[in-house]
């Protein structure tokens, strides 16, 4: 059987994949940190603890994302 990884255009999806899920998490770690820095007046404190987090996630996501393809 072919693996799936001898495809240049699967290949570059994968890498657009994994690019947003590690900016994607970022973001919505810096989002939701702004939204509790406001309701609970301690800016920058979840700001950059939810970007921190967000990026920890993304880059494990897309870690596991890779073990799975390289799995098949």
């Amino acid at each position: 059987m072919k693996k799936s990884t001898d495809n240049p255009w699967q290949m570059i999806g994968l890498i657009g994949t994994l690019g947003m899920e590690v900016v994607l998490m970022t973001l919505g770690g810096g989002w939701l940190g702004r939204m509790l820095d406001t309701r609970w007046h301690t800016q920058p404190v979840l700001l950059i603890t939810g970007v921190m987090l967000g990026l920890v996630l993304g880059i494990a996501s897309a870690f596991y994302t890779i073990k799975a393809l390289l799995r098949e």
